[in-house]
């Protein structure tokens, strides 16, 4: 297997390069179903008493996806992996020109589901992992999950895991995250939010010391996913110190809710129903949306950032970089030392 469909690809970023002036979308999140074969106790993207959007109506929300330029379009939930058509749904966003993944807690993953879904065209996959054990409020643990990340790590697909900083793991994600460099798995830190503010973190000691941890690590070289900038972004946050920046949401990057609507992202209410947007409608979403301070969607933030704050991410970036290089170097040489 190649990775043909990776979005982060020569070919596809070469694709991206026009989105650097113009206003039409890199990424959509098309949410494909309500429900979820999990509980924890930090997340709200989940309804059991729904049910999975029909693949007729998602077929026609991925044609509206490429008519509006999306590059790449997500498949999340709920938990994805639940929905019947999976499958089919990815082989028709590739067949369109697009490239496609998934997030999941990797439960129901299995090495020939993951094959299967790999050659539909699945060319990026995030598992979702929290603590070292389970617990009623977080089941996505490495006891539970550690066989999956192996699997996962063994094939040719962008690939990370996600843990989220919250007051049940934040004890535990070191030990997670070392894991999971030990392999070569990338890992990404979220800080928990309510709704999509970080409001239940400012000011958490604990918190910040991981997030710099984080740093630490990525600047000895280690697999961390997270850029410099959102490591910083997070940092000023959490200090008191919010980063003044334009959410590009609803222009670069946006939601459709399984009944069909159009979001910012998630935790913003819905704009209009999807089949109403346009390219234009697109346009006119690059200003303000008024709910950037104190932010916690690192989808949206990772996207909005380098087109809200060029100077200021370029800047952070080749400062951290040059860090990052020298940090190497030491290493190196201490190395030949011994």
């Amino acid at each position: 297997m190649s990775r043909a469909n990776d979005p982060t690809s020569p070919g596809a970023l070469f694709r991206s390069l026009p989105r650097a002036w113009d206003d039409l979308p890199i990424w959509a999140q098309l949410n494909i179903t309500w429900k979820c074969n999990l509980d924890c106790v930090y997340c709200t993207e989940y309804d059991n008493s729904k049910d999975h959007v029909p693949y007729d109506e998602l077929v026609r929300r991925i044609d509206k996806c490429k008519e509006l330029g999306t590059l790449h379009t997500d498949m999340i939930g709920g938990e994805p992996m639940l929905h019947p058509d999976l499958e089919r749904l990815m082989s028709y966003v590739t067949q369109n020109g697009m490239t496609t993944g998934m997030t999941t807690n990797g439960f129901l993953l299995t090495e020939d589901r993951l094959k299967r879904l790999m050659d539909a065209g699945m060319g990026r996959i995030q598992i979702s992992l929290d603590a070292l054990n389970p617990t009623p409020g977080t089941p996505k643990s490495l006891k539970t999950l550690r066989k999956k990340i192996e699997m996962v790590a063994k094939y040719p697909i962008w690939f990370r895991v996600n843990t989220v900083i919250c007051e049940q793991t934040v004890d535990e994600v070191e030990q997670v995250a070392e894991f999971c460099m030990g392999l070569g798995v990338p890992i990404n830190f979220s800080v928990v939010h309510n709704r999509g503010r970080l409001t239940k973190s400012l000011n958490n000691k604990l918190y910040l010391d991981r997030v710099r941890w984080l740093k630490e690590q990525k600047l000895q070289g280690k697999p961390i996913s997270t850029y410099y900038f959102l490591i910083d972004y997070y940092e000023k946050a959490l200090e008191g110190k919010p980063m003044d920046w334009t959410c590009q949401a609803g222009n670069k990057c946006y939601y459709v809710s399984p009944s069909g609507d159009f979001h910012f992202c998630f935790h913003v209410d819905a704009q209009m129903p999807f089949h109403q947007v346009t390219r234009e409608t697109l346009a006119g979403n690059r200003g303000k949306k008024g709910c950037e301070t104190n932010c916690g969607v690192d989808c949206v933030l990772s996207t909005s950032l380098p087109y809200s704050n060029l100077a200021t991410v370029a800047g952070i970036e080749a400062r951290d970089g040059l860090l990052q290089i020298r940090s190497q170097l030491k290493q190196k040489v201490a190395g030949l030392r011994t």
